[in-house]
């Protein structure tokens, strides 16, 4: 029976691992935002510069804990980690249901939104198998040849750190945002009919003879005008039905939202984006290409618009350095960053449509921008085609691992 409990912990607790590391390991910067936020909220944003190495850190050591547990290799080292990690988060996340300072935990990135709550009872359940991984740590033992363990542990260190280093040089491995090529932005936006609908609760601060009262819309002394008042609030009781996409607002220099002119356009429109621009790559010529880009549209009869939740002072001092000529539209930063991984990057729209984006290292040449459309379909094919097989060996020598692996006991 212990020897079922054992097998079922380590399947528990190292297929969370794997999948929480791999998640983050493909967005390694959407973590770093996301440890960002937590250092922002706990006042400590002297450490805010480490939030970038502490997601590829984090990300590979939830990756290679899952890993080592689920395969049955090295069970008392990584068994530590297992219990090291929830001995860690686990109170953190109680802390961060009771204080609500994020309320996203992005332990599963944007595969899985969580909300406080949910996160803390999840670190519950898996603390109980892995403290009793921890428990019988001794117990059982493999007949592994410690330089096969070797090769398992440096592969798959080094390739979960490979993951997040691509998709942190380009974009993200596999994206799971709701503005991922192939989604629509309108549809993103829009509220079913049949959704859940959000409710309000108003209470009342009255007073009557030196004495302070709170009512609700249902008991408001309404007949009674010797209460006088005092203040009102108004709490969120049941937040309902928020759609994927909820902040597109996209604002020209008189306060316009451009948003649906550029959803709704017949003709394909790229959009340029630095959340900030001055701290986005601008060397290596990567400025010249957007511009010899936006020109080539341009006289396809096709727009081009700048977004940046940059102050003025920045977007004209870029604008006369530069001399792009480019339209510029005020957006959310978090927002921006949420669209695409890359400052600058650049992203194809056509009736809402994601056609494409492009990370500033991957900035295509000008004149692939004749035909935007097809160029893009075949570029995205190629990619796709790479990650299956990418996936393909990563998966097979994870499967040939397992099947290689001789354990006395379980």
């Amino acid at each position: 029976m212990n020897r079922l409990l054992y097998l079922i912990s380590r399947i528990l607790v190292g297929t969370t691992f794997i999948f929480s590391g791999f998640v983050k390991a493909v967005d390694p910067l959407g973590s770093a935002i996301k440890f960002s936020d937590y250092l922002s909220a706990f006042h400590m944003e002297g450490l805010i510069s480490l939030a970038l190495p502490a997601a590829f850190i984090v990300a590979a050591l939830e990756f290679i804990t899952g890993l080592h547990l689920l395969i049955g290799i090295r069970l008392k080292t990584f068994s530590w980690m297992a219990i090291i990690f929830m001995a860690i988060f686990t109170p953190l996340t109680l802390y961060a249901a009771i204080s609500n300072p994020v309320t996203d935990c992005g332990c599963f990135g944007d595969a899985l939104k969580l909300t406080n709550w949910q996160t803390f009872f999840k670190n519950l359940v898996i603390s109980l198998p892995a403290i009793h991984l921890f428990y019988f740590r001794k117990t059982f033992t493999d007949n592994i040849k410690w330089a096969f363990k070797w090769m398992i542990t440096i592969f798959f260190t080094g390739g979960i750190l490979g993951i997040s280093q691509f998709s942190y040089q380009h974009l993200p491995l596999l994206d799971f945002r709701p503005f991922k090529i192939g989604n629509n932005i309108t549809e993103g936006m829009s509220i079913p009919e049949d959704a859940e609908q959000a409710v309000y609760e108003t209470t009342f601060l009255l007073e009557k003879d030196g004495v302070q009262k709170v009512f609700t819309a249902a008991d408001y002394p309404y007949n009674d005008s010797t209460w006088v008042f005092i203040s009102n609030e108004t709490k969120v009781i049941n937040k309902g039905y928020e759609p994927p996409i909820h902040d597109f607002v996209l604002t020209d220099a008189d306060g316009v939202d451009q948003a649906a002119n550029i959803l709704n356009s017949d003709t394909p429109v790229l959009l340029v984006i630095s959340s900030q621009i001055s701290k986005g790559t601008w060397s290596d010529g990567i400025e010249k290409k957007i511009i010899d880009i936006k020109n080539t549209l341009f006289e396809k009869g096709m727009q081009t618009w700048f977004l940046t939740s940059s102050p003025d002072d920045d977007i004209t001092k870029f604008e006369f350095d530069g001399d792009g000529g480019f339209n510029y539209l005020g957006a959310d930063e978090t927002m921006l960053k949420t669209i695409i991984r890359s400052n600058p990057g650049l992203v194809l729209l056509q009736k809402g449509n994601v056609i494409a984006k492009w990370h500033f290292n991957d900035l295509p040449e000008a004149s692939a921008f004749t035909n935007p459309i097809s160029y893009s379909l075949k570029e995205f094919n190629e990619k796709h085609n790479r990650i299956i097989i990418f996936m393909l060996i990563f998966v097979s020598v994870l499967i040939l691992s397992l099947l290689l692996k001789r354990n006395k006991s379980i």
